[in-house]
């Protein structure tokens, strides 16, 4: 059986310039949510904890009544980790992985989850995150000009879902407890605590829903698919 999911959905997504916040924005008549968490029922997810506010709740479950799954909703927090933590409380007492992943992520693939899954569970790692190489140049700019081009060769772009294990992610917090904490990944956690972090290759299908323009790609690939 796959990991646990904790979906994490509290945030508003202010670069996408909507009313409301871009997780709940309809596409063919459903939240973009919906189509995050019917991909991952798909490919054999059957726990899922939704991290939500949670006003949104009952508007949700009248979506997801039809999915073979079961999915809890938990409050969101004022941010990503404490969202995080809200969601860890949901998991049951027997689980020793999750799965954390961003509700505007919708087209994860079976690969990507395989690998994820079989890297925590057989290696001696405390996390194990999707990336894909960086192939672009670089350019760090200081006020409106070029200061240097970055070297690629070791640059990699992170995504989600982003496997844990449960009692190194808390390790990790309580090394790090007299530290305030800025991060806008879990890994980081972990890297920040010392604890090792594994990678397999991401895909550039599970991009992460942040704009207009890339909510027109969405449109556009989700067509394909339907």
């Amino acid at each position: 059986m796959r990991a646990t999911y904790i979906i994490v959905a509290g945030g508003v997504g202010s670069r996408m310039g909507s009313s409301i916040p871009k997780q709940y924005i309809e596409v063919f008549e459903r939240p973009i949510i919906y189509y995050t968490v019917k991909k991952l029922v798909d490919l054999g997810v059957k726990k899922l904890i939704l991290v939500i506010d949670l006003s949104y709740q009952e508007y949700l479950a009248e979506f997801f009544q039809e999915l073979d799954a079961d999915i809890k909703y938990v409050a969101g927090g004022s941010h990503r980790q404490e969202s995080v933590l809200n969601g860890l409380k949901a998991v049951e007492d027997d689980c020793e992985v999750v799965a954390i992943h961003d509700s505007v992520r919708p087209l994860v693939t079976l690969k990507m989850l395989d690998d994820l899954e079989n890297k925590i569970r057989e290696e001696d790692i405390a996390c194990v995150i999707p990336v894909l190489a960086v192939k672009d140049t670089i350019k760090e700019v200081m006020g409106q000009q070029v200061v240097k081009t970055i070297d690629r060769s070791n640059l990699f772009k992170v995504g989600t879902p982003q496997y844990i294990k449960i009692k190194e992610y808390y390790k990790a917090l309580d090394v790090l407890k007299d530290k305030k904490l800025q991060v806008t990944d879990d890994a980081s956690i972990m890297e920040l605590a010392g604890l090792r972090v594994g990678i397999v290759e991401g895909d550039n299908k599970a991009f992460k829903i942040t704009d207009q323009d890339d909510l027109k790609y969405f449109k556009y690939l989700l067509k394909e698919e339907l």
